[in-house]
């Protein structure tokens, strides 16, 4: 193991057991990932069942982050930082990384858009966004497309240079594309899990204002009506602010149509070991997005479960996630998203139509961070 000291930031990212989301999932496995080489911190807010984290030591924040970061030599920060923590990095002259994304999605969040003033809401994402793009040493992204759109916006900023260009045409110096994936750690504790049955299909991610859960409970009625014997379910239902109010119209209309033995809500926080359980036991994922630029511009992290546990994924077109499940042969894209395209996807894997993809295992983090740890090593060193 390197004898440095890497502190990864969790922000307001939960990494609980019982309340761990798709965002928290990736950054406790990259931080698995870096434990197995450097000594690595996470800052977060302590809990009882904190996931597992490899080698890697939480510390709470506070005073116990201010330290973490003061002795550091290098700082990680993942989507909506804490903007304290940004300029305490800064003030310390440590080297920073970012995985930044635009705040996209926010824009659509009810919580937001119920403010008084929700563009001055949404300026406190946009403004740790545009910090961390000023004072980041290097980034990190989790796609070909999110590298793009970061290369014109670096661009914009004047965080490229000819100078730059001449060190390197393709800038990786200024950043790395770390796909979504999963780590060695998480492979091992998906291969101990034993599969439990919740539902044939599975809603995997969050119920946001951007997606079509209403589809699939529509494209369930359908196949009730035509005789096909099958049932679904939404595993991440425990309401939010932001998901409150389309969670209440998905139960409406499972109420409506009479759905109820066929479509569940799972409204109970889901522990992460118990939700691999499922996910291993379905025959396939549901994910259908509405067109926009949420979702052209960024990578699904639902799709780690696809390319770990070998499960098809039924998607919409609409971005590069759509793009991965067809040139990956990962599941099936519906060209024309619609209840009916759908109930058809889904009686054609009910039916043996659709095979399952193998584990990509180009996909594991201690695979695809290597070029990534070759330049914080490079730079560790002074290079």
């Amino acid at each position: 193991m390197i004898n440095q000291l890497i502190v990864v930031d969790a922000g307001p990212y939960s990494l609980s057991e019982a309340s761990i989301a798709g965002a928290g999932q990736r950054l406790a496995e990259i931080a698995q990932a870096l434990s197995r080489r450097y000594t690595v911190r996470v800052i977060a807010q302590p809990a009882s069942d904190t996931v597992d984290l490899g080698a890697a030591e939480v510390v709470a924040p506070g005073e116990d982050a201010a330290r973490a970061i003061a002795a550091a030599d290098a700082v990680m920060f993942f989507d909506t930082p804490d903007r304290g923590r940004v300029e305490l990095a800064v003030t310390h002259r440590k080297l920073i990384i970012g995985e930044c994304r635009a705040p996209i999605e926010h824009m659509s969040y009810p919580s937001v858009l119920a403010c008084a003033d929700p563009i001055g809401e949404h300026q406190r994402f946009l403004g740790t966004y545009r910090r961390l793009l000023q004072v980041a040493h290097h980034f990190l992204c989790r796609s070909q497309v999110e590298r793009a759109a970061l290369l014109s916006t670096l661009c914009a900023f004047g965080r490229t240079t000819p100078i730059d260009i001449a060190r390197s045409w393709t800038l990786d110096h200024l950043i790395s594309t770390v796909p979504v994936g999963f780590s060695q750690r998480g492979l091992e504790a998906a291969d101990a899990a034993e599969p439990v049955h919740m539902a044939d299909f599975l809603w995997t991610g969050g119920i946001w204002a951007f997606f079509e859960p209403l589809m699939l409970v529509e494209a369930m009625k359908i196949l009730r009506d035509r005789g096909v014997d099958a049932s679904a379910a939404f595993l991440h239902a425990t309401p939010t602010e932001d998901t409150r109010s389309t969670i209440i119209e998905v139960g409406n209309a499972i109420d409506a149509l009479e759905l109820g033995d066929r479509v569940h809500l799972h409204t109970k926080p889901l522990a992460l070991s118990e939700r691999v359980r499922y996910v291993k036991a379905a025959q396939a994922y549901v994910c259908i997005a509405r067109p926009g630029a949420e979702n052209e511009t960024g990578t699904r992290l639902r799709l780690r479960d696809t390319w770990l546990h070998g499960i098809p994924t039924i998607i919409d077109p609409h971005g590069i996630s759509g793009d991965l499940v067809a040139s990956e042969n990962l599941g099936v894209v519906l060209r024309e998203p619609s209840a009916e395209s759908l109930a058809d996807a889904l009686q054609q894997v009910k039916s043996g139509a659709v095979g399952r993809p193998s584990r990509r295992m180009e996909r594991l983090y201690e695979n695809s961070m290597t070029v990534f740890t070759d330049w914080l090593d490079e730079e560790l060193r002074g290079g």
